[in-house]
């Protein structure tokens, strides 16, 4: 397979790729984030392409053809729930959710820099959370997992021991919508081999 820019510093989008055998070169991109929320799903996917073509811009010496970026928003009782700032804020977040549902939005872009045609998609997935004690939210702020999470907790690690059940795409939750990164590298003509 073609080495790929990750636009991301998320280690979870970076192990879900990995995973699937894909060579990266993580390259954060430096963008201004701040939207004002109104269609969330839509936001979140311009945002996704936002990063892709400010990575490209930035990083006009790389070799690299592709670039991937994405976004993930988590939205409780329709408002966006971005990164903890600190512990307390962690704390309020997950005894919010708790026992309760909320959506996990991903937006993704796939940039092929030869031509400049830019691909993306977003998806939706519903987090129903477990009730949880003191002591449940004490012991998981305990493992520091919250810290650059949005909404507070990281799914694929101890942080799916909070989770009743799901519904729709996990790896979306993680970060990274994967079928719907494969659809759109499939019309964008990645080799896949």
């Amino acid at each position: 397979m073609d080495a790929v820019i990750l636009a991301s510093q998320s280690k979870g989008r970076r192990e879900l790729l990995e995973n699937e055998g894909f060579s990266l070169f993580p390259l954060p991109a430096d963008i201004d984030e701040n939207i004002p929320w109104e269609n969330p799903e839509k936001e979140i996917q311009t945002l996704a392409e936002k990063k892709a073509m400010a990575c490209h811009a930035q990083h006009p010496e790389r070799p690299e053809k592709w670039i991937i970026a994405a976004d993930t928003l988590v939205v409780f009782q329709s408002k966006p729930i971005g990164k903890p700032a600190d512990r307390a804020e962690a704390k309020a977040f997950l005894e919010a959710l708790s026992g309760k549902e909320h959506y996990v939005i991903s937006g993704v872009a796939f940039l092929d820099r030869t031509t400049g045609c830019l691909y993306s998609d977003s998806d939706v997935s519903k987090v129903h959370f477990k009730t949880l004690t003191d002591k449940d939210i004490e012991d998981y702020l305990a493992t520091g997992e919250w810290q650059g999470a949005a909404g507070a907790y990281r799914i694929q690690h101890k942080g799916g021991g909070l989770v009743e059940r799901i519904e729709g795409s996990f790896s979306n939750i993680i970060g990274l919508p994967l079928s719907k990164l494969f659809n759109i590298m499939h019309v964008a003509g990645y080799p896949a081999n």
